[in-house]
């Protein structure tokens, strides 16, 4: 199978213009379409980047990264959102180019940490996000249905910080702490 990366995908910043190419996107992953044009807002008024995956001039995955400001209990993090690639181009690296570069959006504003959901049945995304140094803070019950709230943190140079020796769950109370603003760098 063609890998994306090597076959044209470029991935940038989305505009109003790219509106009826998410709400297609969104409804083929089987998505309601509400809140695109709010997210544009928060777009202008620089709270979030929407960034859309093309392929040969073709929208075929988009993804939210939205900066979360100070007061939020999610204070020095982003939070990434709405990730979805057109079934006919999944499982060709699309969703982890749009991950990379999500993340990327939220470390060049100098956050450190990364959250994000994931429905709870929803494997392939747990591989991937798993897979590229996110951890599970635990479940979660979302208004769609049963999920988990992942996070991922970064050093300063970008790079993950690993899990403590004793897993993650150990350092639930200091991440707490770190997402709200009280402690960087989290002790080893």
């Amino acid at each position: 199978m063609e890998q994306a990366r090597d076959a044209g995908l470029r991935v940038r910043q989305a505009g109003p213009s790219d509106l009826p190419a998410l709400t297609a996107l969104r409804a083929a992953a089987g998505w309601g379409s509400g809140g695109l044009e709010g997210s544009f807002a928060a777009v202008a008024a620089g709270r979030q980047v929407i960034l859309v995956a093309d392929l040969d001039g073709r929208a075929v995955g988009t993804v939210t990264a939205t900066f979360m400001p100070a007061g939020t209990g999610r204070a020095r993090s982003g939070h990434i959102s709405d990730l979805v690639v057109a079934p006919r181009w999944r499982r060709r690296g699309i969703a982890s180019e749009l991950l990379a570069a999500a993340e990327e959006a939220i470390h060049r504003r100098g956050l450190q940490g990364v959250t994000l959901d994931v429905d709870a049945h929803n494997d392939g995304a747990m591989r991937l996000y798993l897979g590229r140094g996110y951890h599970r803070l635990g479940p979660a019950q979302f208004p769609w249905g049963p999920g988990h709230t992942l996070l991922k943190v970064l050093e300063p140079d970008g790079r993950p910080v690993p899990a403590s020796p004793r897993g993650w769950p150990a350092w639930t109370h200091r991440i707490r702490r770190f997402l709200a603003g009280d402690q960087w760098p989290l002790p080893r």
